[in-house]
């Protein structure tokens, strides 16, 4: 029933009052007019007063993890709201708050609520709308709350204990001729101290003997920079199209694999792993993403990488239109003899490994993670992309969808002839 309803009735009553002559209905329709006007009066007030005030437990999350925001409906008014239905237009997938609650007068209502982040991206929580009305929905009022702050899910990182770490000229090598802000053990020389530089650097022999501080400059590690190349050629990337039934633990815990349905997480699910596992080594680690602006981060290992990794990981879409092998040509160049170049990809373009190839006859370390693209679904097999690699010599490991990730990596990356399928 609405307004328009209550009045059509009303004129109904009166034409029906003066075609019988019934008084009756002069009592009925003053009635229902007396209805609808104190309908319209609460109506008017039932948003009267009304706050809402959300609060969200962190701004940042990982596919898997819950998220809680707490939200609270505050009437500052006196008199009690029947009904305020809340309506959260959030663009997370899964969050719904929303609920109908009666609040009394001078007081509030807040619940929490728990989402499960199944999609990483960046997602805004709200706007909100209120909806009340009167007794008999006769009428509503509604209005809204802008407020919408943002909250940024990262791809979730699976722990690889045992994944090989790529080296450098470790053992017999040379130290890289390049300065360092970090303790190595290859000392290259000694400089006057300046505000900023941690005690730990000072030279201590030197100090005594020239009579001023001194501090140690260090060379790099001779170990190898790793760069991680992500593939978001749109061409090769592919949904899934069959289901898993995966089963949470025995702490209620589902596997990060669960909440994966297409070649593009699971991609990006295992740069987030590799990089958060060669920096756990101390690797300097860089990554390069192909999607429709390439993305590249500077190869570091301090504090602040793997967050600069997860930031741009969580954002980034298969949506590029540069194929793998001339990606690998461009970046290629610029890697030398200390560095190892991990490929990432579901393609299964042969050019791409023979471009791999020819980085690692320049002395780059190279290796590949294979999204086998025909175990989402229908589709060709990668055995021939298998072949190409096991006769390159490139190290590489199978990442197969419905299996965990960790279990491709549960050893160090071997020539992948060990791994192939028959």
């Amino acid at each position: 029933m609405n307004g328009l309803k209550v009045i059509f009735l009303i004129v109904a009553v009166l034409v029906i009052g003066q075609i019988t002559d019934w008084g009756i209905t002069d009592h009925l329709a003053v009635a229902l007019f007396v209805i609808l006007v104190a309908a319209w009066i609460w109506t008017r007030l039932s948003l009267r007063g009304i706050s809402v005030v959300r609060r969200a437990g962190a701004d940042r999350a990982q596919v898997g993890q819950s998220l809680r925001e707490t939200l609270a409906v505050r009437n500052g008014g006196r008199i009690s709201k029947l009904w305020i239905e809340l309506m959260d237009r959030s663009t997370l997938p899964g969050h719904d708050p929303g609920r109908v609650v009666t609040v009394p007068g001078r007081s509030a209502v807040e619940w929490d609520t728990h989402t499960v982040c199944v999609r990483r991206g960046r997602f805004h929580l709200g706007p909100v709308e209120l909806r009340s009305g009167d007794p008999l929905g006769i009428f509503t009022s509604r209005t809204e709350f802008s407020e919408t702050p943002e909250v940024i899910v990262y791809p979730a990182v699976v722990e690889l204990r045992e994944v090989g770490i790529p080296e450098g000229a470790l053992s017999g090598g040379i130290a890289l001729e390049r300065r360092t802000p970090y303790v190595t053990p290859n000392v290259a020389g000694v400089r006057d101290y300046t505000p900023g530089d941690g005690f730990n650097r000072i030279s201590w022999s030197a100090t005594a003997r020239l009579g001023r501080l001194m501090v140690k400059e260090f060379d790099q590690d001779p170990t190898a920079d790793v760069w991680i190349v992500l593939d978001l050629h749109q061409a090769p990337h592919r949904p899934a199209t069959r289901p898993v039934n995966w089963v949470p633990d025995d702490r209620g815990q589902w596997p990060t694999e669960a909440w994966l349905d297409s070649t593009e997480e699971y991609a990006v699910t295992v740069a987030a792993s590799l990089g958060g596992r060669f920096l756990q080594e101390g690797r300097n680690v860089g990554l390069i993403a192909s999607g429709a602006h390439l993305e590249t981060i500077p190869s570091d290992r301090s504090d602040r990488q793997l967050v600069k990794i997860l930031e741009s990981l969580a954002v980034v879409r298969a949506d590029g239109a540069v194929p793998l092998a001339e990606l690998l040509v461009a970046e290629g160049r610029r890697l030398g003899r200390h560095d190892f170049m991990t490929v990432i990809t579901p393609s299964l373009d042969e050019r791409w490994v023979a471009a791999l190839a020819e980085v690692a006859q320049r002395g780059v370390g190279v290796s590949a993670v294979l999204i086998e693209p025909e175990t989402f679904g229908s589709g060709p097999s990668s055995l021939l992309i298998v072949s190409a690699l096991a006769a390159a010599g490139i190290p590489a490991h199978l990442v197969k969808y419905g299996e965990p990730i960790a279990r491709a990596f549960a050893g160090p990356a071997v020539t992948i002839l060990r791994g192939a399928r028959g």
